[in-house]
């Protein structure tokens, strides 16, 4: 009826690809592992997938008594911000969109941005992480879309780039998983234009459980497990704060 004016209304499209080219779109013959019980909508509806949602989306939005006006529609993803393929996922995603677009009737509202990071203690990996992170926001903003960051979350790498886990992190690489926090969302206020800014979404709010499905026994929240904060807390709060940093 209205109440819920934005979505990611569609997720995770863009698969892999070779370096340098636009990356394909999900679908069977690029996935990985067993894809007997997985399900891609490019298999059935092609390259168009994306602008039947969009369309009905906005159609029902409006029949049901919300104002046009107001929905917000968007592309969300991971890996946008990666180094390893200097933001080929991004470039790639932003081509498609142009193309979904092209048509004159499809309008996608803005780009998410999942960062499920990681902070590296050794320094030119971590030079590298954050010069691309800034690509990113580059990019994003360049669109002219509005720039959400919708599943923030970081793990941690030691200077060989192994996983520390949460019971291992040190009051050093502590505060560097703060001072990285702080740097995201500095970079985010600094590029993206005031009326692009979306919002960010920090994924998780405690460390994850060793049992968990997801990064297991990793230092990911800005809480420990028993809900106290952590420096990461810090680095966050005065990031959103704009403050200075140490």
């Amino acid at each position: 009826a209205g109440q819920v004016k934005a979505w990611d209304v569609v997720n995770e499209a863009i698969s892999g690809g070779p370096r340098g080219q636009r990356y394909d779109l999900q679908h069977a013959a690029t996935g990985s592992g067993d894809q007997s019980n997985k399900f891609y909508w490019q298999d059935y509806l092609g390259d168009n997938f994306v602008r039947i949602p969009v369309k009905f989306a906005r159609k029902y939005f409006a029949e049901n008594g919300g104002n046009p006006e107001e929905l917000k529609l968007f592309i969300n993803d991971y890996n946008l911000e990666s180094d390893w393929d200097d933001n080929q996922k991004l470039k790639s995603l932003i081509q498609w969109i142009e193309q979904w677009e092209s048509d004159g009737e499809t309008k996608i509202d803005g780009i998410g941005s999942q960062m499920h990071i990681k902070c590296y203690m050794n320094p030119e990996t971590q030079a590298s992480n954050e010069q691309h992170v800034v690509k990113m926001l580059e990019l994003m903003a360049a669109t002219g879309k509005l720039v959400r960051i919708t599943e923030l979350d970081m793990g941690l790498c030691d200077e060989n780039g192994n996983t520390v886990k949460t019971e291992d992190v040190t009051f050093e690489q502590h505060q560097a998983m703060a001072k990285f926090y702080k740097f995201v969302i500095d970079k985010y206020f600094e590029i993206v234009p005031l009326s692009q800014q979306y919002g960010i979404c920090q994924w998780a709010q405690t460390d994850s459980p060793e049992g968990s499905g997801w990064r297991p026994g990793e230092p990911i929240g800005l809480w420990d497990l028993n809900y106290s904060r952590k420096p990461a807390y810090g680095g966050f709060a005065d990031g959103l704060a704009g403050k200075s940093q140490d």
